[in-house]
């Protein structure tokens, strides 16, 4: 058994395979990309979250999610499923998303990774800017860092989401990346870009392990 479980949450929703039609408002490229497709954000954290069980699978670490198909999971369905792990054993909540910016007609020079906690000093901070430390030596100089040392002195962005607020463990968000960029959606619609999130992934738990 490993030290924590971790819990990935995959945000929004998936195609529905009736209507296919995407299930969650917004939450897309604005336009399609060079393969002619939309970029859809909830498919895409759904396909990291399957690589990142699979990957921590592999290498013993206890991990479960809290969204396995194309419907969405409501916010606090998705807190009460880490919350009622949490009261049987340590675990660290971490919600994977993308993120996007402009008014969502037009593509929008923003990009970056970020990654985001409760406000406040709490345990998430250092478990959030350990991730930050792992996933810039994966990435190097290939992506801007969008950090908030300017502010508290640490990587973490704050913000009062709600699944951050409300997780009785350590809960970060992530967000890999922005699909509302025409570079950078090509970049994160690759195995190339999730197997490095997944290698920084499992880097950041080897040195949560203590290993």
């Amino acid at each position: 058994m490993s030290k924590y479980l971790y819990i990935f949450d995959a945000g929004h929703g998936g195609i529905n395979p009736i209507t296919q039609e995407y299930v969650t408002s917004g939450k897309r490229s604005p336009k399609p990309m060079k393969n002619g497709e939309v970029f859809y954000e909830g498919v895409n954290n759904l396909k990291l979250v399957v690589m990142l069980q699979e990957a921590f699978t592999k290498h013993r670490l206890d991990n479960t999610h809290t969204r396995c198909g194309w419907m969405d999971t409501s916010l606090k369905n998705r807190v009460d499923i880490a919350n009622q792990l949490q009261d049987k054993r340590e675990t660290i909540f971490i919600s994977i998303h993308s993120n996007g910016a402009g008014d969502g007609r037009d593509w929008h020079p923003a990009h970056g990774i970020s990654v985001y906690t409760s406000p406040g000093e709490t345990r998430s901070d250092a478990f959030a800017e350990l991730w930050m430390d792992e996933i810039k030596k994966e990435f190097g100089d290939s992506v801007r860092y969008r950090t908030d040392y300017y502010s508290d002195g640490d990587a973490d962005k704050e913000a009062n989401f709600y699944v951050l607020r409300n997780t009785k463990s350590p809960a970060f968000l992530c967000e890999l990346g922005f699909h509302s960029n025409q570079e950078e959606v090509e970049r994160i619609n690759t195995d190339e870009w999730r197997n490095s999130v997944v290698n920084a992934f499992v880097e950041w738990a080897f040195k949560m392990e203590g290993k």
